[in-house]
């Protein structure tokens, strides 16, 4: 009799992407899905139900954020987030007399699509959109940013965490460099940052991190997908992007999805509360593999080690074709990607690998690996091993 042997369960690394639902996430949203699905907006006591939950929810990540619960918006992404605060911040410049051409924006070039394609899109309204000066280790230049800051800046807006090489970027810093431009000036000038892949290994109060907008996704902390969040300080002046009803400060006009509302809420308050232990824990994870991967011959790290999220680990290995090896190993059983997943898959090598390397074989060839609570040494050990074999494959036959 021939027995089957039982196939090794798959790994997932690839937590940058999206994270599973929590269990006590889910049995938050429960009751919202079935029982009490009423419509907030409506005025019967099914409605006021609703809209009462979603004001908790509301207050609940006021109180984590540090923020005024009336300045927290839900969205439908990190994405819409972001969209609302670029956008809604030019066009509240406009409703009060200024010119596209006379607005100015300030990013980098290492930002996630969705900012950089919102920017691309203000570029043909006319909007002048400058890029920071990056280091080798994808941390901004600050003294690039004192020279790009003018009296046009309406907004400068970047990633708090770099969805793709892990960077933590020295906001406070970049934060302080603008509020002299602001005082210097007598000028205002919004500080955004987009933390979705931040809220389970960083603080994301918004006094601490000193900007004025912060965009999250429930998505990435182990909260449901399709629900965003955008906060703000007070005295931040948006305008919306979108038209309809009075939902959100009518800065998102739609139903609120109450139960992904909830669900955000409390994996957001997870993430945030219980930080500490689980950062100490992935940290030491994510030192032992980049260690274990720089010993496979033409690996290179990319992004400072130092200034780099707990759970990210982005490597480039001379002469591989990156996405032929990610496909390599989700046979192996083993899920890992390329670059951001918004990215799409082909298209080219990873844009912010190149622009902190400014070598095309090294943006070809880079590899993410990204972790969750529930990745073990095992797991890494089994990847890496994995990985060297294609790498070893690869170079044998390599004339």
């Amino acid at each position: 009799m021939k027995f089957l042997r039982p196939k090794k369960k798959r790994i997932y690394l690839d937590y940058a992407a999206t994270t599973p639902v929590r269990q006590r996430v889910i049995d938050a949203m429960r009751p919202f899905l079935r029982r009490q699905f009423a419509n907030p907006s409506a005025i019967h006591k099914e409605g006021v139900r609703a809209r009462d939950a979603v004001q908790d929810a509301r207050e609940s990540v006021g109180r984590l954020l540090k923020a005024r619960p009336e300045h927290v918006y839900f969205t439908g992404s990190g994405t819409e987030s972001n969209n609302i605060a670029i956008l809604g911040t030019i066009e509240a410049r406009r409703k009060q007399g200024v010119a596209y051409s006379d607005m100015e924006v300030i990013s980098t070039p290492l930002e996630h699509p969705s900012v950089s394609k919102t920017l691309e899109h203000l570029q043909s309204l006319g909007v002048t959109v400058h890029f920071l000066e990056v280091s080798s280790e994808g941390l901004v230049v600050i003294e690039s940013l004192e020279q790009l800051l003018s009296p046009k800046t309406a907004l400068v807006t970047f990633a708090y965490v770099n969805s793709e090489i892990g960077v933590v970027q020295e906001v406070g810093k970049i934060a302080r460099t603008v509020k002299a431009h602001e005082k210097r000036h007598d000028v205002r000038t919004y500080v955004h940052t987009d933390a979705a892949q931040a809220p389970l290994w960083l603080s994301c109060e918004l006094d601490r991190l000193m900007v004025d907008m912060l965009s999250l996704d429930a998505g990435k902390c182990y909260g449901p997908k399709g629900v965003g969040v955008l906060v703000s300080r007070h005295g931040v002046r948006l305008s919306p992007v979108v038209y309809g009803g009075p939902q959100e400060g009518g800065l998102r006009p739609a139903t609120e999805n109450v139960a992904g509302i909830v669900g955000a809420a409390e994996a957001l308050r997870v993430a945030q509360v219980h930080r500490e232990a689980r950062v100490q824990k992935t940290t030491e994870l994510r030192n032992f593999t980049i260690d274990a991967l720089l010993k496979i011959e033409g690996v290179v790290l990319n992004g400072s080690r130092e200034h780099r999220v707990a759970n990210n680990v982005n490597i480039s290995i001379a002469g591989i074709d990156s996405e032929f090896a990610v496909v390599v190993l989700d046979e192996k059983g083993i899920a890992c990607s390329t670059k951001s997943a918004c990215s799409g898959a082909g298209g080219g090598g990873s844009s912010v690998v190149m622009a902190i390397s400014k070598d095309e074989a090294r943006a070809n060839s880079s590899i993410r690996f990204t972790f969750g609570e529930e990745t073990t040494h095992t797991e890494i050990r089994r990847a890496v091993a994995a990985l060297q074999q294609h790498v070893q494959k690869i170079q044998k036959f390599d004339f």
